[in-house]
């Protein structure tokens, strides 16, 4: 499969000169590092927060709220750039952001925390979505992998440097300060879009607004695939909602959480049957999903690459630096430090494929490949851990490879996406690939919820009294008011959850063959891609 004529020139339509493109890159980075930040800077303050509002047991959904609302909104934001245009839907997307994260901070119980988190969520998946597409495009495409290695760098920065400004912030003793962040620097970011980004951008057209402006973008709203992103958001949600409660608050065999997984499952169908309803009744709607992206293997084999990468990548930086918290004893501080060993490699295996695929032209799926191997090895070293509140430094070891097989992977993945597409569509192939790959997080979120409830169920039942197990689940500082002996035994069943949570993460890891062996074209270049 070869480039579009296009791509083959060495700059594309929108692309920007001077100091406009440094003050507009700057802007998009600043924007874009703060919804990465966000997506990690909570697993080491999630500890502090539901201790102080009192709801352990909930704490979960501080983090699968944003990302559920993330998840359903992702493509439909992606569909905002054909329509009213990409900077007008980052300067929507990024007013949402902020004012929500200030209505985080503002929260007074888990309820208001949790509701004000999916607002914000919605926000955080335009940022995500357009500003990634947008600051490619603002450069020339012939710098499209260096262009692409500084976006990746920037999003694996701001997962790097969450779990450690969360702990830095939890241990001074206020946790607002975790959302409160996000105003001045999104005010300063959105400033810099507005004057830097044309109203007209991507197209190379100046003068007057053209047809992507604001007033012709709100005439054109009927275009968006309303419908489609609203069974998305409901399969996403029915289904998270069902792993979240499963085990927990209700059994699995009970009917609440069978009809959910019923609802979700319908409402998936009857997405596909409505994205190819667009297609082949030719409705005028921005399809959420193009019917022709699915009929596309190596697409569609990227699209599973981005959601079994998404699983392992979310539950590493969400469960490890409670692991470290609740089983070896560490501050929030040090926790997040303690996962530099994973969270530093994901940018090192980025950098490593922009240089493999551009500099030396190595075919994706071998860089895919090794990104698998990497991955599986260090996650499934990594939990057989043993649950002793001692650290031994090898597990780092561990860490370190895991961290760099998912970079190598993600960054295949996000550099492969818009190559393999035309060029009207690459918008929406990066949306549905980054959609696909934070499903594959909350997933994981829940899923490892799940193993750890069902863990402290089944384990803990027969040694403690209910109340204690009630009140380990308000507060895992109740843990500290209990014996030696049983403070011991209730971290080495925290211990195997969280193994067991690896466990998974490597399986997905695995799963990955698939994607790759989807991508692959026997006698044809479409393994790599490379812009010329």
């Amino acid at each position: 499969m070869a480039l579009s004529d296009s791509q083959q020139t060495t700059d594309w339509g929108g692309a920007l000169h001077g100091p406009r493109l440094y003050l507009g890159a700057i802007g998009l980075g600043l924007a874009l590092f703060l919804t990465c930040l966000e997506a990690t800077i909570v697993s080491t303050s999630l500890v502090t927060i539901t201790n102080d509002l009192h709801d352990s047991n909930q704490s979960s959904w501080i983090i699968t709220s944003y990302l559920l609302t993330y998840t359903g909104f992702l493509v439909i934001w992606s569909n905002c750039s054909a329509i009213i245009g990409a900077r007008q839907g980052i300067l929507v997307a990024l007013f949402i952001f902020v004012v929500f994260s200030g209505g985080c901070a503002a929260a007074n119980t888990l309820s208001q925390l949790i509701i004000c988190r999916a607002f914000q969520g919605i926000g955080g998946a335009g940022v995500y979505s357009l500003n990634l597409y947008a600051f490619v495009r603002i450069f020339p495409f012939k710098h499209f992998d260096r262009a692409s290695s500084i976006a990746g760098g920037i999003s694996s920065l701001g997962l790097v440097l969450g779990p450690v400004l969360g702990g830095i912030i939890s241990n001074n003793g206020n946790w607002r300060w975790v959302f409160l962040y996000n105003v001045p620097v999104g005010v300063l970011a959105w400033a810099f879009i507005l004057i830097a980004i044309p109203v007209h951008f991507p197209e190379a057209k100046s003068g007057s607004v053209n047809s992507k402006s604001v007033w012709g973008g709100v005439r054109s709203l009927s275009r968006l695939d309303g419908i489609g992103a609203a069974l998305i958001l409901t399969s996403c949600s029915f289904v998270i909602s069902a792993l979240q409660e499963g085990n927990s608050n209700y059994t699995w065999s009970s009917s609440l959480v069978i009809s959910f997984f019923v609802i979700a499952g319908v409402s998936c169908i009857a997405f596909l049957g409505w994205e190819w309803l667009l297609f082949a009744r030719k409705i005028p709607i921005t399809p959420a999903f193009p019917w022709s992206l699915m009929q596309s293997r190596v697409f569609m084999g990227i699209a599973l690459g981005f959601l079994t990468s998404g699983l392992p990548l979310f539950v590493c930086i969400i469960e490890i630096p409670e692991r470290f918290q609740i089983v070896n004893g560490s501050s929030p501080l040090r926790a997040g430090v303690k996962l530099l060993a994973f969270s530093v490699s994901c940018p090192v295996g980025i950098i490593a494929c922009s240089i493999l695929a551009g500099r030396f032209s190595v075919p994706f799926v071998y860089i895919m490949l090794a990104g698998i191997a990497f991955e599986v090895s260090g996650m499934f070293l990594f939990s057989e851990i043993a649950g002793v509140e001692h650290i031994w430094p090898g597990q780092f070891g561990y860490l370190v490879l895991a961290g760099l097989g998912v970079g190598l992977s993600i960054a295949a993945y996000y550099m492969a996406a818009p190559l393999v597409v035309e060029e009207d569509d690459q918008a929406t192939a990066i949306g549905i690939g980054i959609q696909f790959r934070t499903l594959g997080g909350v997933l994981g979120v829940s899923a490892a919820t799940t193993i750890l409830n069902h863990f402290l169920a089944t384990r803990l039942a027969g040694h403690i009294q209910p109340e204690v197990l009630a009140e380990i689940q308000r507060s895992t500082d109740a843990i500290t008011t209990l014996a030696p002996e049983t403070q011991a035994f209730i971290r080495e069943v925290f211990a195997d959850a969280y193994s067991a949570q690896m466990k998974l993460a490597g399986a997905f890891s695995a799963a990955q063959i698939l994607a790759v062996a989807m991508i692959w074209k026997r006698g044809e270049n479409v393994h790599f891609l490379k812009p010329t």
